[in-house]
C-alpha cells in the first residue's frame, strides 16, 4: 500500500517553506548574509572537490589497470561535470602513455 501524504499538511508545509527563506534574509544584516553565502559557497565546492578526489588517479598512475579504472567509472556515472573530468583523466593517461612508448 503506497504511504499518500496529506495534502492539506503540504499545502501548509510549503506555504511556511515560501515565507522562511525571505524572512530569515529579511533579519539578517548585510555582513551576516554575506557569511552564510560564503558558508554555502564553500560547503558545495568542499563536496564538489571531495567527489573529484574520489575519482582521481594520480598523475604518474598510467598502468593498463590505472586506464580500465577509469573506464569502469566512466560506465558507471550518470553525473556528466563527473564523466567529463574522468574523460579528461583518460586523456592524460593516453597521452602519457604515447609520451613514454615513443
Amino acid at each position: 500500500m503506497p504511504i499518500t501524504k496529506n495534502p492539506a499538511a503540504v499545502a501548509l508545509g510549503r506555504k511556511g517553506g515560501l515565507k522562511g527563506g525571505p524572512a530569515r534574509a529579511a533579519s539578517l544584516t548585510p555582513a551576516e548574509r554575506s557569511e552564510s553565502a560564503r558558508n554555502a559557497v564553500q560547503a558545495r565546492w568542499a563536496r564538489v572537490k571531495s567527489q573529484r578526489k574520489s575519482t582521481e588517479v594520480s598523475e604518474t598512475e598510467t598502468s593498463d589497470a590505472a586506464l580500465l579504472n577509469l573506464l569502469d567509472k566512466v560506465k558507471s556515472s550518470t553525473d556528466p561535470v563527473e564523466i567529463r573530468g574522468l574523460v579528461d583523466q583518460i586523456e592524460r593517461v593516453v597521452f602519457h602513455k604515447q609520451m613514454t612508448d615513443a
